[in-house]
């Protein structure tokens, strides 16, 4: 992959999550960013800049996209982009101290490359691109599970699901059932491990990326959620969906 080593970058994300593990009992610096339910931490910020200072040098002419602003203001994919979410599910960290996940993306002249995503608390790591296939916890991911949306679970944005954004109860009530657990990172790897069919959620690029790459790389199909192409560098309101239950869940939000 032009000079990437998957091997450094999982060093990088194990030692992240011994950091993030090694915090949960100590007193956290929080504040809010666009309100009282986004919020950001010390450690946000502290595993970003960790994360940043190794790109820089072992990657020095690549670019960073990152949450926290540690990194550079990408607006083109012009080269190598690295796309970090440092901490996803910051509210989870904070109240549950379980069900957050670390994420890199590795996008190059607008292409995905290579995705990686961090289960820090189930020490469940995912990572793969079109080059290498989808690994999981170090073994080839199993073959994707393709159900109908009848037969499947379905994973959605709480505050889309309390708004009824899109139509989404439809989407639920044509489905076995509707989980939320408020981090990208871990749906995307419930969805890759077929354990639900449909994952639909506002996102923005850190939250979308490394999904995304896993994703398409498994054969799960992502669009907006008017099956619109996706994007990097956009927030989006996005679905990803295995193929059989896609065209469905696509119709269901799409319905007047």
């Amino acid at each position: 992959m032009n000079g990437l080593d998957v091997e450094r970058v999982l060093g990088w994300l194990e030692e992240a999550g011994q950091m993030l593990r090694g915090s949960l009992q100590e007193e956290r610096e929080i504040s809010q960013k666009t309100g009282a339910l986004d919020l950001v931490t010390d450690m946000d910020r502290r595993i970003e800049q960790f994360l940043v200072r190794n790109i820089r040098e072992f990657y020095p002419g690549d670019r960073i996209l990152g949450e926290e602003g540690t990194g550079d203001r990408v607006e083109d994919l012009a080269g190598r982009v690295w796309i970090l979410d440092p901490i996803d599910g910051t509210m989870n960290f904070i109240k549950q101290k379980e069900n957050f996940a670390v994420m890199i993306a590795v996008v190059e002249d607008g292409i995905g490359k290579c995705g990686f995503i961090y289960d820090v608390m189930r020490s469940r790591l995912v990572w793969g691109g079109p080059e290498t296939g989808v690994y999981y916890n170090g073994q080839p991911l199993p073959p994707l599970q393709d159900h109908e949306l009848k037969d499947s679970l379905v994973a959605i944005n709480w505050q889309m699901f309390a708004d009824n954004v899109s139509n989404v109860k439809a989407l639920a009530w044509g489905s076995c059932g509707v989980r939320i657990q408020s981090c990208a990172g871990t749906e995307f790897i419930q969805l890759l491990l077929g354990k639900q069919s449909v994952y639909v959620s506002k996102l923005a690029p850190w939250d979308y990326a490394a999904g995304r790459i896993l994703c398409e790389t498994a054969g799960i199909r992502c669009s907006t959620i008017k099956g619109e192409p996706l994007g990097w560098l956009e927030a989006v309101q996005g679905a990803f969906a295995t193929p059989r239950a896609y065209e469905s869940a696509i119709r269901m939000l799409n319905e007047q």
